[in-house]
């Protein structure tokens, strides 16, 4: 029987019992996720710290470590109030008198303390925040509470020893919330970034109630702070008020208002979008009172709808559907922040795998924090994420129900199990590759899986982003052999390759606004010659996405992509904007002709086929595919520029070129696979896994119908002149033939003749 490895008591015991109704993939997946993220290894970890272990402040407060977090213990200490309420329906016995020195305005003065500045234990430090106390004693919610039920046939049947894994009837009850250990870490992020001029960014799986969260501390600003302002922002009315963040606002502020002496009057403003806690003042006609408030903003198309928003709070919910998000969080800044000076926290949330292109703000926010001010830490979240930051994650192994302990403390391995469990049952049931992606990026074990976007899935995001993680660890490495620089002409007249140390190519995406557009070539391999110098003119095709204007002021770029038919990989690329369409025109020529390549490319655009026309090489170009019209794709493209060379790029057939890219992504790569020295199978790797374009992989995982990815336009006409290719064949007028495959190349790799499928004139 095999020996599993032993984590701390927190953690359910790894047995072949837990792991027996897990297939190998998904066996592999759970170890590969327990040992390869540096958080999961920190929370299972047999030496994980107490409280009493850690560093205090000058208050005698645990320093918490966000990135390695401490094992709570005897957190009842911090829900004594929550705990008395729920017994006795009040929060104190205490006769009411608000006297001074009286023990009943004692006793809600410490209250009203602890929500402000936190609750310390004194005997080893621990400690929550304001937020954080105000949330677990006077914020009831909506929990999950599990209810008897009879065996059903229908339902999926897993029970094991250590685990259940099967459908558990339950409701959705009025209580106060448990402690767990992902509100805490949240929550001491919260208080972390505030206390440092920053602001927070919190991307998590479904289901952990940010919203009652959002709410929550809106309330407690509402109820401690004089004056104070707390904004709720969303793209949608319906994400505040319809069982939103504002809905859930306004059920803590009843319950307060009914329970605590905290209640405020709300006689001026008291609507669904907006409270303040004042009266009038009848004698005077003044508006008085402790002049708080709660107010909803809706930012639908209209970001300047954050400006003039001086909040103690702003909090933007949904930010994974927020639309504009980036919009509006650069407007709401110039409100709270004045040089570094910063008055006002905001914070976002979301959940990923949302559909459209309105998650970029959440994802940019979660991989780029410190462009937006939002306090960072280590990514330890993902896969292999060496080096990396990133804002916080809640990942959906963290306070899963049924996983996770009094105190708080998530049991991580038995909510991996049950996660794998799910995702097998998606995989091996369902026909729509979709559903597994959205299974994912709801209840994501890593960063990367949350940024998943349902739209995207035609390409295999998540293998893309596991192999961008894998050369991101040591970039410069896997870069060093890519030749990067220009191509000229030689003394005779030939196009040679000139090293250039001021050109870098473009690798980022989406790209920076005041990024150098102009790029530079980039070859991952250099054009292999037959033994008399010439290069096979059917070895290397190309695809292009061209451009026309000199000028632009959207981030659109030229692309041209070099590919080897006889190895089925991508050899150079040039990806750009540069000074003229000229000069793109140009690149591409002289790739073209070093090379010795053919290029399909959009048509829809004449100054391309003007070019090489007027330069006597339109021999580099192909004629419109006949697959195209074989598949009667080509008579619905738009009419547009020159309709004998290229490709029109219609709807259809740009589908139909992404297809074809995604299914060549996944084929297995030339010359990987076999058996290794000592006889053990290899398996195969994808083509993806040999993708050298860092720009191109960044698109790929990014890709969506709204966006402008110019490399995936221009590999799609690449595609679609290779499946061109595969069905093409060449028969001889004369009495003899000379195949392709009497390359030397062919004769060393023994390369299969079917993979070419034709034979060229002599």
């Amino acid at each position: 029987m095999e020996e599993y490895p032993k984590y701390n008591e927190l953690q359910t015991p790894i047995t072949e019992k837990l792991l027996e109704h897990l297939d190998s993939k998904s066996k592999t997946d759970f170890f590969n996720y327990l040992t390869e993220i540096e958080f999961l290894r920190a929370l299972t970890s047999s030496n994980r710290q107490r409280a009493k272990d850690r560093p205090k402040d000058k208050l005698g407060r645990v320093i918490v470590d966000l990135e390695n977090p401490h094992r709570l213990e005897n957190m009842s200490y911090f829900t004594e109030r929550a705990d008395y309420f729920r017994e006795h329906g009040v929060y104190t016995h205490i006769y009411p008198n608000e006297a001074p020195g009286s023990e009943y305005k004692k006793f809600w003065d410490e209250e009203r303390r602890r929500c402000k500045e936190g609750y310390i234990r004194e005997s080893d430090g621990e400690w929550v925040t304001g937020y954080h106390y105000f949330y677990l004693n006077y914020s009831p919610i909506l929990k999950v509470e599990e209810k008897e039920q009879e065996a059903s046939e229908e339902l999926v049947r897993a029970v094991v020893d250590e685990l259940e894994i099967e459908g558990v009837r339950s409701e959705r009850v009025e209580d106060f919330p448990d402690v767990w250990d992902g509100d805490y870490i949240f929550f001491h992020y919260v208080e972390r970034a505030e206390s440092q001029g920053k602001h927070g960014n919190l991307l998590k799986s479904r289901g952990m109630g940010l919203s009652f969260k959002f709410g929550s501390m809106m309330d407690r600003n509402y109820f401690m702070y004089r004056s104070s302002k707390s904004y709720a922002f969303a793209s949608e009315t319906e994400y505040l008020i319809r069982d939103g963040v504002l809905t859930k606002a306004w059920a803590t502020m009843n319950f307060i208002d009914n329970h605590t002496p905290f209640t405020q009057a709300r006689e001026y403003k008291d609507t669904e979008m907006h409270k303040k806690a004042s009266y009038r003042d009848i004698e005077n006609k003044t508006e008085k009172g402790f002049m708080s408030e709660v107010i909803g903003v809706t930012c639908k198309n209209d970001p300047d709808k954050g400006r003039g928003k001086r909040g103690k709070l702003l909090a933007f919910d949904e930010s994974g559907s927020f639309t504009g998000l980036k919009k509006v969080w650069a407007v709401a800044r110039k409100s709270v922040e004045q040089g570094r000076y910063v008055y006002g926290f905001m914070c976002a949330g979301g959940t990923g795998g949302e559909v459209g292109s309105d998650f970029e703000a959440a994802e940019a926010f979660t991989y780029q924090p410190d462009a937006y001010n939002i306090l960072s830490m280590r990514n330890v979240f993902d896969l292999s994420a060496v080096g990396g930051r990133s804002s916080l994650f809640i990942a959906g192994y963290m306070n899963r129900e049924g996983c996770y302990d009094k105190d708080g403390n998530s049991d991580v391995i038995k909510a991996l199990v049950e996660i794998m469990y799910q995702r097998q049952l998606v995989r091996l049931n369902s026909n729509d590759p979709n559903d597994l992606v959205r299974e994912k990026a709801e209840v994501p074990i890593t960063i990367q899986e949350a940024v998943l976007r349902v739209e995207g899935s035609l390409f295999p995001a998540q293998d893309l982003k596991d192999y961008l993680s894998e050369i991101s660890v040591n970039l410069r490495k896997f870069t060093s052999g890519h030749y990067i620089g220009r191509l000229s002409y030689n003394n005779e007249g030939k196009v040679s390759f000139v090293y250039s140390e001021q050109s870098q190519p473009i690798r980022d995406y989406p790209l920076k606004d005041n990024l150098d557009k102009a790029g530079a070539i980039e070859i991952f391999e250099l054009p292999r010659a037959l033994p008399n110098g010439y290069i096979d003119k059917y070895r290397y095709i190309a695809g292009i996405d061209p451009i026309d204007d000199d000028h632009s002021t959207t981030n659109s770029l030229g692309s041209i992509f070099i590919f080897d038919r006889y190895t089925d990989r991508i050899v150079a690329e040039y990806t750009g904007r540069p000074n003229t369409a000229n000069e793109f025109y140009e690149i591409c020529l002289r790739l073209l002709k070093f090379y010795n390549a053919r290029a399909n490319y959009e048509n829809d655009k004449k100054g391309l086929y003007g070019y090489f026309y007027n330069k006597n090489s339109l021999y580099h170009l192909v004629q419109n595919p006949e697959i195209l019209g074989e598949k009667d794709l080509a008579k619905i493209a738009n009419n547009y520029g020159n309709k004998k060379y290229g490709t029109n790029s219609g709807v259809r057939i740009n589908e139909w070129g992404r297809r074809l890219q995604a299914d060549w992504l996944i084929e297995n790569a030339y010359g990987t696979g076999g058996e290794n020295e000592d006889g053990v199978e290899i398996p195969p790797l994808m083509n993806l896994q040999q993708l050298r374009s860092i720009g191109y992989i960044k698109e790929l995982i990014a890709w969506h119908p709204d966006i402008n990815a110019d490399r995936i336009s221009a590999m799609g006409m690449l595609m679609i002149l290779r499946e061109d290719m595969k069905r093409m064949e060449i028969r001889s007028s004369g009495t003899k033939t000379r195949e392709v495959f009497s390359d030397p190349f062919f004769k060393r790799t023994g390369r299969v003749k079917s993979q070419i499928g034709y034979s060229v004139l002599n």
